[in-house]
């Protein structure tokens, strides 16, 4: 699929990217084919890293490959995320990577490592792309799911969160004029042709539907489990809404939210397989995993 969608070259709709002090990748000067070779070895890191995580931490309990296998197929499902590097693709890779760092932490009595990490990679992924600062929010709460809000982590993760613009700004690299304050633009109040978006939007709705309906079902069975393994997913859970609450409020910036809400939305489904052990567990992955290849397919023809 990505290799598709950069042989055939599709419209890509316009998207205003930028960070609170430098461009967003998007704008950076990239050859065309090194920015799509990059941004899909990102795209395979994510997954590569998706499958630690979960086999460190065991968030997602199956053996079956439904998780990778969905993720992978949802974040090429369009060439705004396959055709070279975006911000959607590096905000999705930092979340995964903030997964690992923010389950490590569980319960522990001294976080503050973990949380002036996350703090410095919201920090510095905000330079580059606005967006990352709804998830510096994001994994700010996940400290109080993992039950390590404490002072000095409350103050590391500040610390972790300043470090970036402290050093830039310090050492005369840039000034606070060169900083840039978002215009949030909500949904329907951008004009914008709808033949451009219509594939886009068909897919966050599905993935909005999708997860909302499978975390309630999932929910069931994991608010009565182990208290670990409910936190872990409540804190991916929290990720997918706020991604879903971002695209709505950032409505022109919506497409650098989508791959974590697909990355979301790829968890609660293989979690069906680990908690309700259906007897054909591949059948859970072929609805969902046949509309986002059809969503592709008419990206490309349409």
């Amino acid at each position: 699929m990505c290799i598709l969608s950069y042989i055939f070259h599709p419209v890509v709709p316009k998207s205003i990217e930028y960070g609170f002090l430098l461009p967003s990748p998007d704008k950076w000067d990239f050859n065309p084919f090194w920015s799509w070779m990059v941004n899909t070895l990102l795209l395979l890191l994510t997954s590569l890293l998706l499958f630690f995580v979960n086999k460190s931490y065991n968030f997602v309990r199956t053996t079956e490959p439904s998780l990778l296998a969905l993720f992978l197929i949802m974040s090429t499902s369009g060439p705004w995320f396959t055709e070279g590097l975006n911000s959607s693709v590096l905000i999705c890779l930092a979340n995964v990577v903030c997964l690992g760092i923010i389950f490590d932490s569980y319960d522990s009595r001294n976080a503050t490592q973990e949380m002036f990490t996350l703090g410095l990679v919201a920090g510095m992924g905000g330079m580059v792309q606005y967006g990352f600062f709804p998830m510096g929010i994001l994994y700010f709460l996940w400290s109080l799911f993992m039950k390590v809000m404490r002072v000095k982590e409350v103050l590391a993760y500040i610390a972790g969160l300043l470090c970036p613009y402290w050093i830039f700004i310090g050492i005369g690299w840039l000034s606070f004029s060169d900083i840039h304050y978002p215009s949030l633009t909500p949904m329907f109040s951008y004009i914008q042709d709808p033949s451009e978006l219509i594939i886009l939007l068909t897919g966050i709705s599905l993935a909005a539907i999708l997860g909302f309906i499978i975390s309630m079902v999932n929910s069931i069975k994991l608010y009565a489990g182990n208290s670990k393994v409910n936190a872990m997913n409540l804190c991916v859970i929290s990720m997918g809404v706020m991604s879903l609450l971002c695209i709505i409020l950032d409505f022109e910036n919506m497409s650098a939210y989508v791959e974590t809400l697909y990355l979301a939305t790829a968890v609660q489904i293989a979690n069906i397989c680990a908690l309700w052990n259906p007897r054909e567990p591949w059948m859970v992955t072929v609805f969902p995993g046949v509309c986002y290849i059809g969503l592709f397919a008419c990206s490309l023809f349409l």
